[in-house]
């Protein structure tokens, strides 16, 4: 009679899978004494899994899976600690020239003299003469003044350093940015733009507003190719210590190709392209590229063979278009007026009318669209642009980015309309400080309401937006559960505890729903017989119940298709 853990049915299928695999030939590789979340319903939890040729074999008790061993099978004992699919990141925006490997990242950390020693840090790093850009930082998190240009020279004075804040909308620069820019007080600036000036001694603070910040970036030279392709293969590595082993990644394609092509790619990539710009003939010309690009990419990544040895590897798999801003600048679009700014709604970047002409370009050439909306009424104007396509056939289901308020008859609406709701859990911790302050206390509760998406039925799912919060998708997943503000937002209490998640529906939102929306669906996500095995080993066992030592959790190990491609250093 075949062992199995309390709690799970048998699995005949699984017993016939272990009995072939055992006459036939002994695994590569096992896994046993794992407090294993498989992310499969047919057998969510498990003790041992066997792999191989890249591929999971077989998922049961530690007894059946020693079964199909022999002298030349790697054995990964896990000691009781957790192990998982591989994670998949659903909104990324990894990239050679991401703060990690190009400059500095300071997101997350509200302690400005924690800024100011990565920093300095990471100008020892730097070559000579290279600007330090990245950054990420978000003043808010502490004391909610602004950083300054002599900040920035008294620990770096002879490297130019440009960093942006977290939204993207101001940046920070020191004296000498300023002066190899030519920027004085004087100087013209973009409609919409700033220079903040000291109103002490009438000279620039350092903090570049909006447009401005095109004053200093646009003389800040592009990094190389090998300097990108490099950065950029520290990048899949830096994922992979998080155990990610998949993207929904947005800009860098072509670098992304050059590491399947001619490096040894360890994530799975899919592809989001910018719109096409432009109306009319020109917008259908955009089209056209994009498919052709998309055949393209296909092509050359065939020709590698690199995929019939690892899986899925890169593919262009939808368009990313953008509606509206960010709550914290006002920008995002809103049905109600803010609560701090009388009279204001937001404003369009690409108003209703013309993303329902892109939708439906885009969506009747057979391509999946991703829309960035963030405020109420940017999410009814993307499921109104959706609705009005709805007849158009996608292979994939169409997204819309971010959802960070959303009106609750809308949450139907994307059942109805089978449209996914791509979210980022650690950008609702961060927003605990100001998003009451923007929509008011009887609106609140409409912000990052995971929950109530999947209850609805809702498709959902998580990533990070990496660079603007952090990668780890523990981290995430620690925000989703908790919803809680490390920096003492909301008293350190609960922000809206109703919207929190269970760990099981995290960890789906960070794996099996990322594959869901590809074509990949089938070969990923899970711990299941006959898909790639991308795992990971955590240091430790997932709390039941559920507690704050969660977040104590890091990964031991992670595995692409069987391989280790990232391990803890040895201490």
């Amino acid at each position: 009679m075949t062992s199995r853990l309390p709690g799970t049915p048998a699995l005949p299928a699984l017993i016939a899978l272990v009995c072939s695999a055992a006459a036939t030939a002994a695994t590569d590789l096992i896994v046993i004494n794992g407090d294993i979340y498989t992310v499969d319903p047919a057998l969510p939890r498990a003790q041992a899994f066997a792999v191989e040729d890249g591929k999971f074999i077989a998922v049961g008790s530690n007894a059946e899976i020693r079964a199909l061993t022999d002298d030349n099978t790697t054995v990964i004992d896990a000691g009781g600690n957790t192990v998982t699919p591989g994670f998949i990141d659903g909104h990324s925006h990894v990239s050679g020239d991401s703060p990690v490997v190009a400059g500095v990242d300071i997101s997350y950390i509200a302690d400005k003299d924690e800024w100011l020693r990565l920093i300095e840090e990471a100008d020892m790093r730097l070559a000579d003469g290279e600007w330090m850009t990245g950054g990420y930082w978000d003043h808010t998190l502490s004391d909610g003044d602004y950083p300054t240009r002599e900040m920035l020279d008294e620990v770096v004075p002879d490297r130019p350093i440009f960093l942006n804040h977290i939204d993207g909308h101001y940046s920070w620069v020191n004296s000498l940015a300023l002066e190899m820019a030519g920027v004085t007080a004087e100087t013209p600036v973009p409609p919409g733009g700033e220079i903040m000036i000291d109103k002490r001694t009438g000279e620039p603070t350092g903090i570049l507003l909006e447009g401005a910040q095109g004053l200093v970036g646009s003389i800040i030279p592009d990094r190389s190719d090998q300097q990108r392709h490099e950065g950029l293969a520290t990048m899949e590595k830096y994922a992979n210590s998080f155990g990610i082993t998949g993207l929904h990644q947005m800009g860098d394609l072509d670098d992304y190709l050059h590491i399947v092509e001619n490096a040894d790619p360890t994530l799975r990539v899919w592809f989001g392209y910018r719109g096409p710009r432009g109306t009319g003939s020109d917008y259908d010309a955009g089209v056209n590229d994009i498919l052709a690009t998309k055949r393209d990419i296909a092509a050359r990544v065939e020709a590698t063979g690199k995929e019939k040895q690892v899986g899925p590897l890169l593919d262009v798999g939808y368009v990313k278009l953008m509606n509206d801003g960010v709550l914290s600048a006002q920008t995002a679009v809103l049905m109600e007026g803010y609560t701090d700014r009388e009279g204001w709604k937001g404003e369009y970047i690409t108003g209703p009318d013309d993303l329902k002409m892109q939708v439906e370009k885009l969506t009747a050439a057979g391509l999946p669209v991703a829309i960035h909306s963030i405020g109420d009424a940017a999410v009814r104007a993307s499921l109104d642009a959706f609705e009005a396509a709805k007849n158009n056939a996608v292979p994939f289901r169409n997204r819309i980015e971010h959802i960070e308020l959303v009106h609750p008859d809308d949450v139907r609406r994307f059942r109805d309309l089978d449209v996914v709701a791509s979210m980022q859990p650690n950008h609702a911790t961060n927003a605990i400080g100001y998003v009451p302050v923007r929509v008011g206390a009887y609106r609140e509760s409409r912000a990052y309401v995971w929950k109530s998406m999947l209850t609805a039925g809702v498709p959902l799912v998580f990533g990070a937006d990496y660079p603007t919060s952090p990668l780890n998708p523990l981290v995430q997943m620690a925000d989703a559960m908790f919803r809680e503000s490390p920096f003492g937002f909301n008293s350190g209490k609960p922000w809206h505890p109703e919207q929190a998640v269970s760990f099981e529906e995290a960890l789906h939102a960070y794996t099996q729903a990322g594959a869901d929306v590809t074509q990949w669906k089938d070969q990923l996500g899970s711990i299941t017989p006959g898909k790639w095995a991308d795992f990971v080993v955590l240091d430790g066992s997932v709390p039941v119940p559920m507690n704050d030592s969660f977040r104590k959790l890091s990964v031991d190990s992670t595995y692409f298709a069987g391989r280790e491609v990232y391990g803890r250093p040895q201490r």
